[in-house]
């Protein structure tokens, strides 16, 4: 997938000057590779964080990752790939995770747990679905029960559960970008009545994890070589569940 497939792909989501930033880009695509986000910014007539936003809509980290991409559209040949280069991908991406996981303290997430009378778990992609599949079979292992309810506003489970939130109540929200339109018709009402929200989104700043009350991370880059666009490990999202289940476990164990 290039770069025109990758802006046609996520139109729908681009506001007026998304658009007015893509035109730009597509339009100088030779001079992007050495253009830094500020100076991308005065000539697409937009603001520094527009073109950050606009990178991570088409599903970058962030601006430098963007432009080695452009940079290296159809540069490099397939056959000029290392064999070994996509197991570096995803072993750089175990290894950011667990840096991230040795640092974090994830008591305060436990705690919320422990104290929320429901759990409810929502996701917004496939990858994503079966990371939420996992927490909830980890959790009813654990004896804390978690319900999973689809990420759409017009769903009738998700309607429902909304009726009966509470402020007690606790939702975790996984997104891989965390800039899904969607995400904020989703979180209007609990945010209303007070439910708590956590995050698991890929690392970079982002929407919800802006509007959660707390964060998870986990790292998933995406390659540089435009053929091989599809290659984005999901791996570290798992290890995060894993870190979250029986990290609560120790927490319940040491309170014991």
């Amino acid at each position: 997938m290039n770069l025109d497939d990758l802006i046609n792909k996520n139109y729908e989501y681009l506001s007026d000057t998304d658009s007015n930033i893509a035109k730009y880009v597509l339009a100088n695509k030779d001079k992007i590779g050495k253009m830094g986000i500020n100076q991308l910014a005065i000539n697409s007539l937009a603001s520094k964080s527009s073109v950050l936003r606009f990178t991570q809509k088409l599903g970058f980290s962030g601006y430098s990752e963007f432009k080695n991409f452009v940079k290296w559209e159809d540069a490099i040949p397939d056959d000029t790939l290392e064999p070994n280069e996509l197991l570096d991908q995803i072993i750089f991406d175990v290894k950011k995770t667990l840096e991230y996981l040795n640092k974090v303290d994830l008591e305060p997430i436990y705690e919320v747990i422990e104290e929320s009378d429901n759990i409810y778990v929502i996701s917004t992609g496939i990858a994503q679905g079966n990371q939420a599949a996992e927490l909830q079979r980890l959790f009813l292992l654990i004896g804390k029960p978690v319900q999973f309810i689809p990420g759409m506003v017009h769903a009738n489970e998700y309607r429902r559960v909304i009726e009966k939130l509470t402020s007690e109540d606790l939702i975790i929200l996984f997104s891989l970008s965390g800039e899904n339109p969607t995400l904020q018709g989703l979180l209007d009402i609990p945010a209303v009545k007070g439910a708590k929200i956590i995050s698991v989104t890929n690392f970079k700043s982002n929407w919800l994890s802006g509007n959660a009350d707390y964060n998870l991370y986990a790292s998933s880059t995406m390659n540089p070589n435009p053929r091989n666009w599809w290659v984005r490990s999901a791996s570290s999202f798992f290890i995060v569940v894993e870190a979250l289940a029986f990290g609560y476990i120790g927490y319940k164990n040491k309170k014991r």
